[in-house]
């Protein structure tokens, strides 16, 4: 007899490999964040404001997609 769908190893491979790119995405954010702050402190003065603040925007949307893919895991 056919089994249809995935097996149950198959889906948890893929909740684990979910979860630890949501981590990477996490940590991605929280080192974007700490460079863009870091950038600030620097060179503040020669770096244009807009890439420091995408540097913001781009850490915190990478933390949230992070933590979602985390917490739809569990």
């Amino acid at each position: 007899m056919a089994v249809r769908g995935t097996s149950r190893m198959s889906r948890q491979r893929k909740r684990v490999r979910r979860r630890v790119l949501g981590a990477i995405l996490v940590l991605l954010g929280v080192l974007l964040w700490g460079g863009a702050m870091m950038m600030r402190l620097t060179v503040g003065h020669f770096l244009p404001e807009a890439m420091i603040y995408l540097g913001i925007t781009v850490g915190g949307a990478a933390v949230v997609g992070g933590i979602l893919l985390v917490s739809s895991t569990l």
